[in-house]
């Protein structure tokens, strides 16, 4: 199951997501989602570790059917008092999904693989709830903002203490081993490190 994000560990999170460059990551992702989904008013999404709502929000907005998971009640509390009605949220397991065969248009896993246990069973249990496209969104373990921030993580409490990230060659392999030889768009935010 990996880790289910307490009052610390979203702690922690916040503060990271709310730092320059927390925000800056937020707001290129964000594009870069975008640009590979090509999301459609109407299709039904299901955003996996949803957290607080950040991307459902974003969906919602853009006249999508909204659905999450969190195995955090913590996260999912956040993210009903954000969201009230507009998304259907429902605690759980990624690697066990409560939802039938091909019941979504797409499906993301935006800075989620990070905290599993599993994830290649996540991954498979993504494809057989989505019909079309699932977007796979990881930090990169050889960028230099992301070795920087985990070496730092040695001396002070951060999320990066938490969290597995991936090379390229670790989530090609993972996505060859969960859906076999399918088309796969790849995508990358370019940002310079931040010391602090």
């Amino acid at each position: 199951m990996g880790h289910v994000f307490d009052k610390k560990l979203f702690g922690l999170y916040e503060e990271w997501q709310q730092s320059p460059e927390g925000m800056l990551l937020d707001q290129l992702s964000t594009e870069l989602i975008l640009r590979l989904l090509q999301p459609k008013r109407g299709e039904r999404v299901l955003d996996l570790g949803c957290g607080t709502g950040n991307h459902l929000l974003l969906f919602y907005r853009m006249g999508l059917d909204v659905s999450g998971l969190d195995a955090s009640g913590f996260m999912l509390d956040i993210a009903r008092s954000r969201l009230g009605h507009k998304a259907s949220l429902k605690g759980g397991r990624a690697e066990d999904l409560p939802f039938e065969d091909n019941e979504f248009d797409i499906t993301t896993l935006i800075f989620t693989l990070e905290f599993l246990d599993d994830p290649l069973a996540v991954l498979r249990e993504a494809g057989r709830v989505t019909k079309d496209r699932i977007f796979v969104g990881v930090l990169n373990t050889l960028s230099v903002g992301c070795i920087l921030k985990r070496f730092s993580a040695l001396w002070k409490d951060s999320i990066f203490r938490e969290m597995h990230t991936f090379t390229l060659w670790e989530l090609t392999k993972l996505v060859r081993k969960a859906y076999g030889d399918v088309p796969v768009t790849w995508g990358s935010v370019q940002m310079l490190p931040f010391l602090s």
